[in-house]
């Protein structure tokens, strides 16, 4: 096994060695699903076709200085998200650019789900919020002193303020799984 094959088979991700003519020098078993079997010797361009991918390992090796993006691909089920980290590497007359692709689609998942959920709790805050300040409008305007409506309105009000309660008891309890 060469120099160029043991480095980039120790590297726990997908990842490639890259020449400074665009030639695939090493790629370790982890790259095979991503990119295929037989990759060594192949030219970049045929491997990777990504505009992002391919620039950020150009200027990895103009620049000689780490280079970050991001490699979009789907797996046949779903979306898939790599992040790609591009090295320069000169050591022992090896010259290149490693670029390894980490799997962070769990990551971007977890992202997503966050951001959905702020915007349904934030839904679900602000129709109770809205209830509570229509209603506390009214009573302190035309239905000042109209017993029946205050009365109406003070218990649809207490319903809404339990909800909201609910919704925040059930936020601090989900952060507070979360924490641990």
């Amino acid at each position: 096994m060469s120099d160029a094959a043991q480095i980039v088979a120790a590297v726990p991700h997908a990842a490639l060695l890259v020449s400074g003519d665009d030639r695939i020098l090493a790629a370790n078993a982890l790259s095979a699903p991503l990119f295929g079997e037989t990759l060594t010797g192949r030219h970049l361009i045929t491997v990777v076709r990504q505009p992002s991918v391919l620039d950020a390992i150009e200027n990895c090796r103009r620049a000689r200085a780490a280079q970050e993006t991001r490699y979009l691909t789907n797996d046949g089920q779903q979306d898939v998200t790599y992040k790609v980290s591009c090295a320069f590497l000169d050591i022992a007359g090896l010259t290149g650019v490693l670029a390894v692709f980490e799997d962070v689609t769990h990551l971007e998942q977890a992202g997503q789900m966050r951001r959905d959920f702020v915007a349904n709790v934030s839904h679900e805050l602000r129709t109770p919020l809205t209830a509570l300040l229509g209603f506390i409008e009214t009573l302190q305007g035309p239905a000042r002193d109209d017993a029946g409506a205050r009365e109406r309105f003070l218990g649809i009000m207490a319903r809404e303020a339990d909800r909201m309660n609910r919704l925040v008891r059930d936020l601090l309890s989900l952060s507070h799984v979360e924490a641990q």
